[in-house]
């Protein structure tokens, strides 16, 4: 026989193109922030942080977004974003932490210049205007 009047049970799905899975009803695009190879049955997620567009086909797809970009006291990092450590500060976007003015301190993730403040003194000593 040809193949050409083939009863139905003896056809198959072709398998589907990378980017795509197979279902029931065929081939269906994998959606945002997941990825296939060609033949796959489902999609894989991109790691946590990582983002890629409908129909990815490969893990070297996903990437750190960078819109909307690290929001005001992170910066961005080859590994996404990352928290400003203490004594330092960032605004939204920013690829590095500022440090404090010397004498000043901020905690973890500070936002603005203004959340630098001079540090506390121990009991018994006073600030001074140097």
């Amino acid at each position: 026989s040809s193949g050409i009047n083939a009863e139905y049970g003896d056809c198959a799905f072709a398998s589907c193109l990378a980017g795509y899975y197979m279902t029931e009803s065929g081939c269906q695009q994998c959606g945002e922030n997941s990825y296939s190879g060609a033949g796959a049955s489902s999609c894989v997620s991109c790691p946590e942080g990582m983002v890629s567009s409908a129909g990815s086909s490969s893990a070297d797809d996903c990437a750190f977004s960078n819109d909307p970009r690290c929001s005001a006291g992170y910066y961005m990092t080859e590994n996404g974003c990352e928290q400003c450590g203490e004594n330092s500060y960032s605004g939204a976007g920013a690829s590095s932490c500022i440090s404090c003015p010397e004498g000043m301190v901020s905690s973890a993730g500070s936002s603005s210049a203004d959340d630098c403040a001079f540090a506390l003194c121990f009991a018994g000593y006073y600030m001074t205007e140097s």
